[in-house]
């Protein structure tokens, strides 16, 4: 007499198939919970990398321990070649090639450290020069480290949770900040952007602003 082969039911199977699905669900959520928490850290990393740069670069020309530069070129409006460091004693100084330097130092094409944005699928340059000034300007994307000079309604508006109170020296926010970006001194600052076109106030993905004197 033969033995009956015995197999899965139907019901068993489609039920082993829905646990799988379950599984696979749980998984892919979590996996993407977790890329989505490394971006945020390397990008916050690298904001406050930036900020630790140019506040070291800073304390080396403000207090002239250094008149040039060890690290910024000079650059204009791009990071097209330059092979000239910025010189706090140049008669063709000026703010924006300062910062423009900086993000340079940082850009894809650039010429120091390279920070890529963690949420660009394209790998775009993470730092940026002086975004959303203009209505042509394009909508920075999340992660997005703005370095951009200030004028006195964005201390009086709080741009980036900054307030006038971040200013030290005691004079007025309107002489302190710059209007333009050819002045030979100024305050600036650098920002954080947390989602596409929205910057940061708190913590640790507040701006933080600086001067050049």
């Amino acid at each position: 007499m033969k033995k009956m082969q015995k197999g899965f039911s139907l019901v068993e199977l489609l039920v082993v198939v829905a646990i799988i699905g379950v599984l696979a669900g749980v998984g892919i959520v979590g996996y993407s919970s977790y890329t989505d928490s490394a971006k945020k850290r390397v990008s916050l990393a690298n904001f406050n990398s930036v900020k630790r740069f140019v506040e070291t670069e800073l304390t080396l020309l403000n207090n002239n321990i250094q008149t040039t530069s060890g690290a910024i070129n000079s650059f204009l409006t791009s990071c097209t070649l330059s092979v000239t460091k910025y010189d706090s004693t140049s008669s063709t100084k000026d703010l924006g090639k300062f910062l423009n330097g900086t993000v340079c130092y940082f850009d894809t094409t650039g010429y120091g450290n390279v920070f890529k944005n963690p949420f660009s699928p394209a790998g775009v340059s993470q730092v940026v020069y002086n975004q959303l000034v203009v209505a042509a300007d394009a909508t920075p994307i999340k992660g997005t480290i703005n370095i951009a000079y200030l004028i006195a309604a964005d201390v009086s508006a709080g741009r980036s949770g900054i307030s006038a109170a971040s200013i030290t020296d005691g004079t007025s926010p309107t002489v302190d900040h710059v209007a333009v970006d050819d002045d030979t001194k100024g305050w600036f600052i650098i920002e954080y952007y947390t989602a596409d076109g929205v910057r940061g106030t708190a913590g640790e993905e507040k701006g933080k602003m600086f001067e050049l004197k």
